[in-house]
């Protein structure tokens, strides 16, 4: 009877590990699940509204060394065919019918003017409360308004008001090396836990036995003979 009763204590207590080791199991497995799903979305999201444009203004390469600029002439347009570009536009997906476009000269390391056209940024275009178009057209909209300004040396016709490459690098940063991070660490956990992540070792083939030499008629009549 003492030999049954420890076999079922032995038994039911390898079953409850079993139980907390299923559990805690599935416990990880849904945070994990929920981080990677929400790394994803997070990258969905994040790209193309800060990623993108923070990537864009890096490869513009602004001079860091800020220009003088004046504001030259301003044009109000209606129309899609007319609003190819603005100045400055909120939403980036919509297409514009009303624009405003701010044509402006600069002039950097006392050389001559050049004539260029001044964006809210490299995209310009953005979402409140980083752009405010209102404010940007009362401030740098009217015809002799004068302001630092860094010109692109990829396309020096483009001029911004504001650069900062620390900040820009910073965004890259958080908006897609923090979300990949996270999903490659779930993805990592899932796979450990329900996978086989292992790799397989090749078979090797059997050894064959040595082959033993061939020998021609005169040497199997040399060996006869000894």
């Amino acid at each position: 009877m003492r030999g049954g009763s420890s076999e079922r204590l032995v038994v039911r207590a390898s079953r409850r590990r079993g139980e907390t080791r299923a559990k805690l199991t599935k416990y990880i497995t849904v945070v994990l699940a929920t981080i990677l799903s929400g790394g994803g979305s997070a990258l969905l999201f994040l790209v193309p509204l800060y990623a993108d444009p923070a990537l864009s203004a890096l490869a513009a390469d602004f001079d860091p060394v800020p220009a003088e600029c004046v504001t030259e002439r301003r044009d109000d347009r209606l129309g899609l065919d007319n609003c190819t570009w603005a100045s400055c536009r909120e939403g980036c997906t919509s297409d514009a019918y009303k624009c405003i476009q701010l044509h402006v000269k600069y002039k950097a390391y006392s050389e001559e003017w050049r004539p260029a056209v001044l964006y809210v940024n490299i995209k310009g275009c953005g979402y409140p409360p980083v752009v405010d178009c209102d404010n940007f057209t009362i401030n740098y909209g009217y015809v002799g308004a004068r302001y630092p300004c860094y010109w692109s040396r990829a396309d020096n016709t483009v001029v911004v008001p504001r650069w900062s490459r620390g900040e820009q690098v910073a965004t890259v940063t958080r908006t897609l090396a923090l979300p990949l991070f996270l999903s490659g660490c779930a993805g990592i956990g899932l796979c450990a836990l329900h996978c086989e992540c292992k790799p397989r070792r090749r078979r090797r083939p059997p050894r064959r036995p040595p082959r033993l030499p061939t020998l021609s008629p005169d040497e199997t009549s040399v060996y006869r003979l000894g």
